[in-house]
């Protein structure tokens, strides 16, 4: 029997650049006037994740045109690291029962890995929490079948010429362990004026729009965030 990482990878998984690492994208959907209580929750959560060991990053971001809606990211140095956080009592507390009854459905979790190399410049901005001007960008693309490996090396290839942007905090590229035919990149600006400058840049126009977008099921969606965690101020790396 093949096993479950060899079928993913036959399957479009591409190789990580840090294949160590483990990460989870997480999305929540707060009840009607809920969405100050699921926040205090998440960012109490914060606070512990961030202590735990071999934790890289955890940062929680607030959808700008839906606040009832939240998604987290986080960065761990191992798979084991990652499973010691989703089994510890503060994620149980919080996710499954602090939270339970304040958000509209059950709250969904995706394996993910990191396809882009960290991104470790010792002076490269980093973001902060509660930025009224900085924006988090978060496009998802679903990919035709064995189309993954191309979309994948487009996408790598954007990944330096953005991260020389004026004005990018950061920009990674990760992939669904448990659907490769899905991939998203995680963005941080200053603002809206460097995100709109960059989807207007040549090197957009030609990768994304030029190689990218015909590769796609259906046009790629985007989500439009604010971070509302202090992120850590170590950089991404185990």
């Amino acid at each position: 029997m093949v096993g479950g990482s060899e079928r993913r990878r036959s399957e479009g998984m591409l190789p990580s650049a840090s294949p160590r690492q483990a990460a989870v994208l997480t999305q929540l959907i707060a009840g009607p006037g809920r969405a100050d209580a699921v926040r205090d929750a998440l960012l109490r959560l914060t606070q512990a994740t961030q202590e735990e060991g071999g934790n890289l990053s955890y940062d929680v971001h607030q959808l700008k045109n839906n606040p009832a809606a939240f998604y987290v990211l986080g960065n761990w140095a191992d798979e084991q690291a990652l499973d010691a956080h989703l089994a510890s009592t503060h994620v149980r507390q919080c996710l499954t029962e602090t939270v339970a009854g304040e958000i509209v459905a059950p709250y969904t979790q995706w394996r993910v890995q990191l396809l882009s190399e960290p991104d470790v410049r010792p002076d490269r901005p980093r973001p902060v929490g509660n930025s009224p001007a900085q924006v988090t960008l978060v496009p998802f693309f679903t990919i035709k079948a064995g189309e993954e490996a191309a979309v994948g090396n487009c996408h790598l290839e954007m990944v330096a010429i953005t991260r020389a942007e004026l004005g990018c905090l950061g920009y990674d590229l990760y992939q669904s362990v448990e659907d490769p035919s899905v991939m998203f990149l995680y963005e941080n600006w200053t603002d809206q004026a460097a995100l709109d400058k960059h989807m207007n840049t040549s090197s957009f126009y030609r990768i994304v729009r030029g190689e990218i977008d015909k590769r796609l099921v259906a046009p790629w969606t985007a989500h439009m965030m604010t971070m509302i965690s202090e992120p850590r101020r170590e950089p991404i790396t185990a």
